[in-house]
């Protein structure tokens, strides 16, 4: 399942909020309503947050959500830079831990020609569950593509083998990140890297319907039908309710 969206592309940065009433608007144009307060902390510039994500159409419908996938979305706050993420941030940042708001982002604040831009609606409509906060580590997943574009695929997977072994400067890898990365690879066109990534992915959340979906995404760019079939098989085998992994074995 792809794991490209959200906290994209340009507009106006946000001036600082008060978060004391449970609804408002940002002054991006950013409509925020609070459903569920949180009790723990705020999340600040540079730390490290999971969260789940609801993506709604224009009848409400859930057309996307981060719990059927059974894998939170990851981010440290501040690493991406364009304006619409910078917005969207600084609004998460006067949320705290455990709150669940609804997040309406005005389509026109996209750039001409971007996708959203076509799809029905004025707003894009997310529900956020802010569900960790935590102090930023180095990143596994950037180690391991950093390597693997320095000095090839085989040697990115056995510094992987060792740090699951030995991590003296607690490297972290989340299955977020890991799926990203390896989806940003399968779009680059470099197939073998992201079946790597994939089956790192796979290695690390053995459990997860979602990695071997995703595995079975990489196998199928590749064109090799029976890997990729053989994956979404496992995904559906250890979550029958993934069943667009059924259909995607129906396509093959």
């Amino acid at each position: 399942m792809t794991s490209k969206l959200f906290f994209a592309c340009a507009v106006s940065f946000l001036s600082a909020l008060t978060l004391s009433a449970q609804s408002g608007t940002t002054a991006a144009g950013i409509k925020y309503t609070i459903l569920q307060p949180g009790t723990g902390p705020s999340p600040k510039a540079g730390q490290e947050i999971l969260m789940h994500v609801e993506a709604l159409d224009g009848t409400g419908k859930v057309t996307f959500s981060t719990r059927d996938m059974g894998c939170a979305m990851h981010m440290q706050l501040g690493k991406e830079t364009d304006p619409i993420s910078k917005a969207r941030e600084e609004l998460m940042m006067q949320m705290k831990k455990g709150c669940k708001y609804r997040e309406e982002l005005p389509k026109s604040l996209y750039p001409a020609g971007h996708p959203a831009r076509k799809e029905a609606g004025d707003y894009e409509v997310t529900i956020i569950e802010l569900a960790d906060v935590m102090d930023a580590k180095p990143s596994g997943t950037d180690l391991i593509v950093e390597t693997a574009e320095k000095s090839g695929i085989a040697a990115a997977e056995a510094q992987h083998k060792a740090l699951q072994k030995t991590n003296p400067q607690g490297h972290t890898f989340f299955e977020w990140d890991m799926n990203t990365a390896a989806y940003k690879a399968l779009e680059d066109m470099k197939f073998d890297l992201a079946i790597a990534l994939f089956t790192m992915n796979t290695a690390m959340y053995p459990n997860s319907a979602n990695t071997y979906d995703s595995l079975g995404d990489g196998y199928a760019a590749k064109g090799d039908k029976e890997k990729a079939k053989a994956s979404y098989q496992k995904a559906v085998q250890l979550n029958p309710k993934f069943t667009f992994s059924q259909e995607k074995i129906d396509k093959l």
